[in-house]
């Protein structure tokens, strides 16, 4: 069975779906090839689940500390089951949502795995080929590939044998009462760590760079230790891993830090050591595509990969693999496939997001990756010890950085952490395209009292004359 389609897309996550639905509305018949459900690893296994469940923690935690308010209650006690029927209950939800919006707009979606069977053509293959839609062969004239990635094993510790979690498997591990290990603290260990550390774990993160999340702010990077360990979490930076061992119960990881090795045990063990592309099974062998050293396939600034017709967008292509960026890749290539102009992707103003406890957000640049790059820059900050609204919430240690050229006023990056940082960075993020830059900022009313605040006082600072109100 063949089938002719404007556009064909390889992956429903938020790459592909976004992308489908968009393209359906610049008038492309759309038809979408997805191997397990629609949302991807993002709705089921990612962003939502986990976000979900760093509520919870930031929930119990918040009730933990009612006295601090002058509120009395009796300790918090987490119902785990209660919580996996909530977490469901929003996936499920938005799932249902997704699929609306793709038939909404006309979508055609096909149950399977997608291979390239030449630069225009994709044939469907379910693992249950009585499925509807099984043996399909998708012609096209335009291909999208957006297949996502999977969490990385470290050789020492592969998935399933023993005690070993992945992301996805560590969603349904009840941590209560149990030693877990952490290894790798970049943003998934972090969020976990929290999670965990919430729900009655004793957590250790092990982390081979000498910080945590060393892709951010050395300083944001330390505010976050300190908390971590007054919360009780024990942190090893400079950790590196010499050998695991392990069987059905426990895991035995001999580590070493500083020229000095010791062994720890763990109940669980997750692995967080970053992702890799799925390109496997993708049918590259009958359609050669360039790769970066590292694996992902290589696009220029409108996601094509060079081969007629096909273009690729989301954690395939490397980057920063976050489903907005990934959504927003999709968006690009499909308007250009469209005969339309879209800006290029510029990867520095996408906003990262850690939702741990406290919230950590960041784009751009800091004051020593500008100076790196040649650029006079100034640092104007503002610790939210100082601001109203972060005092009621309960949350002292945060603090907020802006990054800019205090003769342009261009705002070159922010780091920030504290309550709510994750609902202003796209603020951050607009100012960076937008030619007033840090004076638009300064000319902006932020309302009083908010945690926003703490920017208008950070820009302010850029030029040594913030109010601190």
């Amino acid at each position: 069975m063949e089938i002719s389609y404007d556009l064909v897309i390889v992956g429903g996550g938020p790459a592909g779906y976004v992308g489908a639905i968009r393209a359906a509305q610049l008038g492309m018949k759309v038809g979408l090839v997805e191997e397990k459900k629609v949302g991807g690893t993002c709705l089921h296994e990612g962003c939502i689940p986990t976000k979900v469940l760093l509520e919870v923690a930031g929930f119990l935690n918040r009730a933990a500390r009612a006295e601090e308010f002058g509120v009395r209650v009796e300790p918090p006690v987490r119902d785990p089951d209660g919580v996996l029927r909530h977490r469901d209950s929003i996936v499920n939800r938005l799932y249902h949502g997704v699929q609306g919006l793709l038939k909404k707009n006309g979508v055609e979606i096909f149950n399977g795995k997608g291979i390239l069977t030449d630069p225009g053509s994709v044939s469907v293959r379910a693992a249950d080929e009585s499925v509807s839609g099984s043996g399909a062969i998708l012609k096209s004239r335009y291909i999208l590939l957006a297949t996502g990635s999977r969490p990385k094993p470290w050789p020492g510790l592969p998935f399933g044998e023993g005690p070993v979690f992945d992301s996805t498997a560590a969603l349904s591990l009840d941590p209560q009462g149990k030693k877990v290990g952490i290894v790798g603290g970049g943003v998934v260990g972090v969020e976990f760590a929290d999670i965990f550390r919430s729900f009655g774990g004793d957590v250790t993160l092990l982390e081979r760079e000498n910080r945590l999340i060393p892709s951010e702010d050395p300083e944001i990077a330390d505010l976050l230790r300190k908390e971590y360990e007054r919360r009780g979490i024990e942190v090893l930076t400079g950790c590196g891993i010499v050998s695991a061992q392990r069987n059905s119960e426990r895991v035995r990881i001999r580590v070493e830090r500083a020229g000095v090795e010791e062994t720890r045990e763990f109940d669980a063990v997750l692995v967080s050591i970053g992702r890799v592309p799925n390109l496997e099974g993708l049918g590259l062998e009958a359609v050669p595509l360039s790769r970066t050293r590292a694996g992902f396939l290589k696009v220029d600034e409108v996601q094509w990969t060079g081969k007629a017709g096909i273009h690729a967008a989301g954690d395939l292509t490397g980057g920063p693999m976050l489903a907005h960026f990934a959504s927003h890749q999709a968006i690009v290539a499909v308007e250009h496939i469209a005969g339309k102009t879209p800006l290029p992707v510029d990867p520095l103003r996408v906003p990262r997001v850690i939702y741990c406890h406290p919230e950590i957000a960041s784009v751009g640049l800091t004051l020593r990756e500008a100076a790196e790059r040649g650029i006079e820059a100034k640092e104007g900050r503002f610790p939210l010890l100082g601001n109203g609204r972060s005092l009621i919430h309960g949350d002292r240690r945060g603090i907020v950085k802006v990054v800019a050229d205090p003769k342009n006023g261009q705002i070159l990056g922010f780091q920030g952490i504290g309550p709510g940082v994750s609902e202003m960075i796209a603020l951050l993020a607009y100012g960076m395209g937008d030619h007033k830059g840090i004076f638009g900022l300064l000319d902006t009313v932020f309302p009083h009292p908010t945690v926003s605040e703490a920017i208008w006082e950070a820009g302010a600072d850029v030029f040594d004359r913030a109010m601190h109100r």
